[in-house]
């Protein structure tokens, strides 16, 4: 438990982690940043290759606004990987979105709160804009941040991972990032932000050609649905973005039919917007952004 400091005054925040059993099948990792009476629970997913533990500096700070945060490690990631063959693994995309729905009932049933944000960066942008598109049960707003929905990928390889998933899923593969783009990444991070990752070593170094296409065709896919999201809808990127094209966000944007949603862009960002210098002030638009969902609703 700690005090973390909330537009003008002091939030008490307990940090807690551990496992659920969702009625999926899949028991989670999860760790969960928590004020003391919580308005709206935050269900956050990461990115791909990492895990939660990634945004522990995002989790506190988005709780000293009096949030309830909650960060699964998805399939395949983290310590939800309960093996090494887990690891860079999921057998459908369409779990991750299934495992989304049980989980924010989860936690909506154990904080006793009734509103909820889904909050995703990177490939867990495309895994909130997806179930909210297709599914959307469950869920008052979505923040996107960078999402996976547009991603740079020639038809032929395309074509080639989906042939390869059908014949040999678990085939391990090199991450889809050059070293030019993980060097200009990690040129760019915030240290302090840095400094609070808990288990850098639980992040991918490999992945499976399953995992990889599914997260392709799932990006391909959503856009079948966009049209269907109808609630509060923020997207945020930056707009140094090598990795998700900033035309990701600008593109879906205009295809959702939500009434209230924003575009945020960043100029001097690149793909790590949560953790990159400058993350603070891109948090606390998310932050102000969620007070302005609360009150529209309250009217």
């Amino acid at each position: 438990m700690y005090l973390l400091r909330g537009g003008f005054a002091l939030v008490v925040v307990s940090y807690s982690e551990g496992f659920a059993d969702l009625d999926t099948g899949a028991r989670v990792f999860h760790r969960c940043w928590k004020p003391q009476e919580p308005r709206i629970a935050v269900v956050g997913i990461h990115g791909y290759t990492v895990h939660s533990g990634f945004y522990m500096h995002v989790g506190s700070a988005l709780a000293s606004h009096g949030f309830a945060v909650c960060m699964p490690d998805v399939r395949g990631h983290g310590k939800t990987a309960a093996s090494e063959s887990d690891r860079g693994y999921v057998d459908s995309f369409n779990y991750f979105l299934t495992d989304l729905e049980s989980f924010s009932k989860h936690v909506l049933k154990e904080l006793g709160v009734e509103r909820l944000v889904l909050l995703g960066h990177s490939m867990g942008g495309l895994v909130v804009l997806y179930y909210v598109a297709k599914y959307g049960r469950v869920g008052d707003a979505v923040v996107a941040i960078a999402p996976a929905i547009l991603i740079p990928i020639s038809t032929s390889a395309y074509i080639a991972a989906a042939i390869a998933s059908k014949l040999t899923p678990r085939k391990r593969v090199r991450l889809p990032f050059t070293e030019e783009q993980i060097k200009r990444a990690m040129e760019n991070q915030d240290r302090e932000a840095l400094k609070h990752i808990k288990d850098p070593e639980l992040a991918l170094r490999s992945t499976t050609i399953r995992l990889l296409y599914e997260i392709w065709k799932a990006s391909r896919e959503f856009w079948k649905y966009a049209k269907n999201i109808r609630i509060p809808l923020l997207l945020v990127h930056g707009e140094k973005d090598d990795i998700i094209p900033v035309e990701a966000s600008r593109k879906a944007y205009n295809a959702v039919s939500s009434k209230m949603k924003e575009l945020k862009l960043y100029p001097q960002m690149g793909h790590g917007v949560l953790s990159e210098v400058g993350w603070r002030e891109a948090v606390k638009h998310i932050a102000n952004w969620i007070e302005s969902v609360l009150q529209e609703n309250h009217g």
